[in-house]
């Protein structure tokens, strides 16, 4: 027994834990459009920011260390900054209702490297895109949209894919984005995601939240402390032997801008110790990396409203308390 109080795993902090409160303002905005949706989001978000002690000291905590990290851009983790952490989530949260409505306005998107995705969807290449909680990553919907021929498999949690799903009620599924509901990975499993692969489709997966059962993890720096990443992506990456690369989408200046960069050209991952151990470590690393260089440039739009740093918030609680 861990004589430490075991933090909670990521998957038991609720996000949106008053369903009813999100499915209203779904309602507002499906009724009265943008502006009364946000009118009314500020006594919701304040509502969350004072009674979500967790979410809460967790935003504070990632401003402090961001601030401290890089320091040329002048933040602390006082209440105000964190206040508008929580009110640029619930932005985001407007813009995934909207992409998942296909309302998105394509001119108010940008894209630098689109010719790369439309090179591989041409090519018939398919790829892992790696990504994670910054910004909006329902902004696929933008990026499928642009040919009727990209295809992306989302890699989701069940139980946050059913959320997602009776938040939006049940609305029409897109033609162009699979959300594939995988708790672990099992041959079936992998066998449909390397046809998609061959195929030429591309799988979307996430490098900032371990597997809600746990599951291999490994541990690198990120803004200047140790924190636990999941292996899944790599070891996927190297079953399915694609291409791998990185892709994030956030509002900049009052327009959303994707950025789609290389990640690897292949992945091999040694079976044997320890240069396996330590692959997995430069690759967690590298993407590591990539999430601070976004995270400095969108400060608060990074969205892990749960004890990031500490090691047994990476564990289901049955585990915690056992460790």
């Amino acid at each position: 027994m861990s004589s430490k109080l075991a933090a909670p795993h990521w998957a038991s902090v609720e996000e949106t834990s008053l369903i009813w409160g999100i499915r209203t303002l779904v309602w507002i905005y499906r009724i009265f459009g943008r502006w009364v949706f946000r009118l009314i989001l500020r006594p919701v978000v304040s509502y969350y920011f004072l009674t979500g002690k967790t979410a809460r000291e967790a935003s504070r905590d990632y401003l402090r260390r961001l601030g401290h990290y890089y320091p040329e851009l002048g933040l602390s983790d006082g209440w105000w900054l964190s206040y508008r952490h929580f009110l640029s989530f619930g932005e985001t949260l407007l813009d995934k209702i909207v992409a998942w409505m296909g309302r998105i306005d394509p001119s108010q998107v940008d894209f630098p490297n689109r010719p790369l995705l439309l090179e591989m969807v041409a090519q018939k290449r398919g790829a892992m895109i790696l990504s994670g909680h910054i910004g909006n990553l329902e902004l696929c919907q933008a990026i499928a949209n642009l040919r009727g021929d990209v295809r992306l498999n989302i890699l989701v949690h069940t139980r946050h894919a059913e959320k997602f799903n009776r938040l939006l009620g049940g609305g029409k599924a897109s033609a162009t984005i699979n959300l594939i509901q995988v708790t672990e990975l099992n041959p079936s499993v992998a066998i449909e995601l390397q046809e998609k692969i061959e195929r030429g489709e591309f799988l979307v997966m996430v490098g900032d939240r371990i597997p809600v059962k746990g599951g291999r993890t490994v541990r690198t720096k990120f803004l200047g402390e140790d924190a636990e990443f999941p292996q899944g992506p790599y070891l996927l990456a190297s079953l399915l032997r694609c291409p791998v690369y990185t892709l994030f989408c956030y509002p900049v200046g009052g327009r959303f801008r994707i950025h789609l960069e290389p990640f690897a050209d292949a992945i091999r991952i040694p079976r044997t110790e320890p240069q396996r151990q330590e692959m997995l470590e430069a690759l967690a690393r590298r993407y590591a990396e990539c999430l601070e260089a976004h995270c400095r440039a969108a400060p608060l739009q990074w969205f892990n409203f749960f004890p990031f740093w500490t090691p047994s918030a990476g564990k289901p609680d049955s585990e915690a308390s056992q460790s």
